[in-house]
């Protein structure tokens, strides 16, 4: 009877008869790297033809007693190899092999110093830890002291209060005063006391306003994301992405939670969610032109 055979059996049989072969010329090549007497390459060495041996000659591992075999005729094919390449290639092994060999395992064909050389526990095996980012970037301070500013001087604190009619006085980087709020600062009046076009404050004043202000954008972001992170939700954000929103609640406040590129992040949808910041308030471009052009900055900020 005939036994058909695929390809993929045919090289794992023909890599299990091979595999000390090449590891042999493998070693033989990396030796050829250094000169006798020395403990390390004298210059970067190309790692690329390395791991083709590797996997050419690990294409037969499948299970944990291959995966400990392996590791085992390994480490004894390298011991003569310098500690740096050892490392190299210990680490890219173990890596193609978390699955199959647990820490235990491994300990038993590894040797103390080598152990220490590698790091497993830390470096090898330690599963990336999910980043979650809660607070802005430096970046974004100048970025909204140029959007937040004074009209003629960008980039400056306006010191001198102003009324643009929309039911709060304004000042510093953009600091809105309503009526009825405490505003807590010895330098600061409430509303009522506020007189446009002559209450002012210094620029050191007008950097902490900024700063408080841009700790309560962050404060709005971090309840939604928080929020949803009860729900199971957890959108991938880069730093920019975090950045966009505060920019953006700075601007806007809790109503943030109400613009549809909010909802398109929640389903995790950032291509959408970026078009749709570039549409955010679009209504009033044509009474505040200045306002499209953050829109286009903070849709460039959101990648």
């Amino acid at each position: 009877m005939k036994v058909a055979i695929t390809e993929q059996q045919l090289n794992r049989v023909k890599s299990k008869l091979i595999y000390e072969s090449i590891l042999d010329e493998m070693v033989f090549k990396l030796s050829l790297i250094t000169e006798d007497g020395k403990t390390e390459p004298d210059m970067e060495w190309d790692f690329t033809d390395v791991k083709k041996d590797i996997d050419r000659s690990k294409m037969w591992v499948q299970t944990r007693e291959d995966a400990e075999k392996y590791v085992g005729d390994l480490i004894e094919k390298i011991r003569t190899l310098p500690t740096k390449m050892k490392v190299k290639i210990v680490r890219y092994v173990l890596y193609s092999f978390m699955g199959l060999i647990t820490l235990k395992q491994i300990a038993k064909v590894l040797d103390p110093p080598l152990q220490q050389a590698v790091k497993i526990e830390k470096e090898v095996f330690k599963k990336p830890e999910e980043v979650k980012i809660r607070q802005s970037s430096e970046s974004l301070l100048g970025h909204l002291k140029y959007e937040e500013g004074s009209i003629i001087n960008k980039g400056e604190p306006a010191l001198v209060a102003y009324d643009l009619g929309d039911g709060a006085y304004t000042i510093g980087y953009g600091h809105a005063i309503f009526k009825g709020e405490n505003e807590g600062y010895e330098f600061l009046p409430d509303y009522d006391n506020i007189r446009p076009g002559k209450t002012s404050i210094t620029k050191d004043q007008a950097e902490i306003l900024l700063k408080d202000d841009i700790k309560e954008a962050e404060r709005i972001v971090n309840n939604m994301l928080d929020g949803w992170e009860k729900e199971g939700i957890k959108p991938k954000l880069t730093q920019g992405m975090y950045d966009a929103l505060v920019s953006m609640a700075y601007n806007m406040g809790p109503n943030i939670k109400n613009k549809d590129f909010i909802d398109a992040i929640k389903v995790g949808d950032m291509k959408l969610a970026r078009k749709l910041i570039l549409q955010t308030s679009s209504g009033l471009f044509d009474d505040f032109p200045g306002l499209k052009i953050r829109r286009e900055k903070e849709a460039k900020m959101f990648v």
